[in-house]
């Protein structure tokens, strides 16, 4: 009778241990003290949430086969591969490809999970994020070597007027050429509003309209297709920026209130909030 199934004893220290899945030993005390005080399968696997064939499994089950945690998987083989390389502080991102190349064909949540308990029961320090493998090392000690400059930094300099080496700013001027009419275009266009000049603006629209840069020469169109209000910002102190900031902060409370409150409520924190930055 399954009434007369004996309830099996459970070390002390079970709860401790990294090897036992909490969520395992919790259902499996729970099932045995429902079932001593004369809960029937049915009525247990109800009041769990769980399946009669569960409930079944924990009461006749083996408590260490049932609650340990499993490290089994299609990882198996590549265990002492994975420690070593967790061990000498390859991340997992890496590891995982290296694994793909050595015939894993799990997926990569699998194999995430199956490092992750493998570092959290040796209590690992390893790069979680960071490419630390002998390949990308390799690589950058190549790479320091030269002396480069980095894609911002060519920005800054264009842009920000930002410093580089005289080394840097020949090796660009001489390998692209592109960037000398990048740097005219930007001192001239800024010239433009330090002088306050229209005819100067004209001179740049006929200059740079039919520019062998396409990204150029579509900058110029727009400016003469919206040449009014571009005479506008040229010659007047006037702006609307103060405008169009405060129309992109109520935008900003529309869309995070949207589709949650009336439209009362949105155009009362609307008020509000104009007239507090008013």
């Amino acid at each position: 009778m399954k009434n007369l199934l004996m309830v099996k004893k459970m070390h002390c220290d079970v709860d401790k241990s990294l090897d036992y899945n909490p969520k395992s030993v919790q259902l499996y005390v729970s099932i045995h003290e429902y079932f001593e005080a004369g809960y029937s399968y049915r009525a247990i696997s109800k009041i769990l949430h769980c399946s009669r064939n569960t409930v079944a499994k924990y009461l006749e089950g083996d408590y260490d086969s049932l609650c340990r945690r499993n490290f089994r998987s299609g990882m198996v083989q590549f265990y002492d591969y994975i420690i070593k390389e967790l061990s000498a502080g390859v991340c997992r991102k890496d590891i995982y490809h290296s694994l793909i190349s050595k015939g894993y064909t799990g997926k990569q949540t699998a194999a995430y999970d199956y490092m992750n308990k493998i570092i959290k029961r040796f209590h690992m320090d390893v790069a979680m994020y960071k490419s630390s493998s002998s390949e990308a090392i390799q690589k950058k000690k190549k790479l320091q070597k030269y002396d480069h400059i980095s894609r911002s930094g060519v920005f800054r300099f264009l842009w920000m007027n930002s410093e580089i080496t005289n080394e840097h700013k020949s090796y660009l001027l001489d390998n692209y050429p592109q960037i000398r009419i990048l740097t005219s275009c930007i001192r001239e266009f800024r010239e433009i509003f330090e002088r306050k000049s229209i005819p100067y603006l004209y001179l740049f629209i006929e200059k740079y309209k039919n520019s062998s840069l396409k990204e150029i020469s579509r900058f110029a169109s727009g400016l003469e297709r919206d040449l009014p209000a571009v005479e506008n910002a040229v010659a007047s102190p006037l702006s609307n920026g103060f405008v169009e900031g405060t129309n992109s902060k109520l935008k900003m409370i529309k869309r995070t209130m949207y589709g949650r409150f009336g439209k009362d409520l949105l155009a009362a924190k609307l008020i509000c909030s104009s007239a507090m930055n008013g």
